[in-house]
């Protein structure tokens, strides 16, 4: 009885230690979901300040990113090129939202994808609207810190 007892006890313990650590990672899942749609939020402000490092900033040194068109870029230097306007350019993005259709975390990398859209002011003062489809894999680098490892994105008309 007492052999009986005490494998009821490890039992019990187990199956509590598990429900815990289950509720952990649902809530390691929510937190890292937030971070990745306050990260998303402060790269879509950033773009629209003008803030082009800041940009930069939101992704890994190692990133890549996949523009529509142009050939895989890759670490902090080329996403710069990419993202900063050339001098004289005085189109704009005026307007830009993500709109985040699923974000799953696994361990220390997540993914989302979804749709963007946005407003570019052309020279002339007048915008030019834009939307399309992306996908991100988000690499956790510290505690709490999510940056884009890679970027791709295309429009749609």
């Amino acid at each position: 009885m007492r052999y009986k007892n005490c494998l009821w006890f490890i039992a019990s313990a187990l199956f509590m230690l598990q429900c815990s650590a289950n509720r952990q990672h649902a809530e390691n899942a929510q937190s890292a979901a937030q971070h990745i749609r306050q990260n998303t939020e402060a790269f879509s402000n950033a773009l629209v300040a003008g803030n082009f490092e800041a940009v930069v900033q939101a992704y890994t040194p190692d990133a890549k990113i996949f523009p529509p068109g142009l050939d895989i870029l890759q670490k902090h230097e080329a996403i710069r090129n990419y993202w900063t306007p050339a001098p004289g350019q005085k189109n704009r993005v005026v307007y830009h939202k993500v709109f985040q259709e699923e974000i799953k975390i696994t361990g220390d990398h997540a993914y989302d994808w979804g749709y963007y859209e946005g407003r570019t002011r052309l020279e002339d003062g007048s915008e030019q609207a834009w939307r399309g489809k992306y996908v991100i894999v988000w690499k956790k680098t510290a505690p709490g810190v999510w940056k884009i490892y890679l970027d791709a994105w295309n429009r749609i008309n």
